[in-house]
């Protein structure tokens, strides 16, 4: 099974297994939750695949189906994105403006990523392809990162995102020291 049916069928297991709510926002808010933390766990994989060779020589199978993680938390996100705009519509009231920004450069990149999610595009592009790919990922760990310390630090905190934060911060300090031995073997 590939990573994009994976999501699939994660994203259809979370609709079937959602709790009867009340009201529609509710349930709504269920799948915004649902979405993201699918979402959330495919862009994680695809971010550390790299580093745990890298750093552990492990991963051989995460670095050979990276393109189907990037696509799965494209299709994720994308559904993330339908129940953004269902809320929004529902609730009737708008986005802030820099949620409107950021978070729709997110989507944007994470699209750009996934139509070029494939070999034509990467002889098409060349070295734009790749800072593409490396813009997009890092921005997407940092859209993710941001949400998930707001909500952990909130009012009412919700644990699970500062353990989703921690998930994130150890991939980010991963990826920084397989990096640095990396350079420091091109200098060796």
């Amino acid at each position: 099974m590939s990573a994009t049916s994976g999501a699939a069928v994660l994203l259809v297991l979370s609709y079937l297994l959602m709790p009867q709510y009340a009201e529609t926002a509710d349930a709504v808010g269920y799948m915004l939750r649902v979405t993201a933390r699918v979402a959330f766990l495919f862009l994680i994989l695809a971010y550390i695949a790299r580093p745990l060779v890298v750093m552990f020589g492990t991963g051989q199978a995460l670095v050979a189906n990276r393109r189907s993680l990037g696509l799965a938390m494209a299709l994720a996100h994308t559904v993330h994105f339908v129940y953004v705009v269902i809320s929004v519509r529902i609730s009737g009231e708008g986005l802030e403006l820099l949620t409107l920004l950021f978070g729709g450069l997110a989507f944007v990149l994470m699209w750009a990523m996934a139509v070029t999610s494939n070999d034509a595009s990467v002889r098409l592009l060349g070295r734009n392809w790749k800072r593409l790919h490396t813009v997009g990922l890092h921005y997407l760990w940092l859209i993710f990162m941001q949400s998930f310390f707001g909500l952990a630090a909130g009012d009412d905190p919700y644990y699970l995102y500062a353990a989703l934060s921690a998930v994130g911060l150890a991939a980010l300090l991963l990826r920084i020291a397989a990096w640095r031995r990396q350079r420091v073997r091109r200098a060796v």
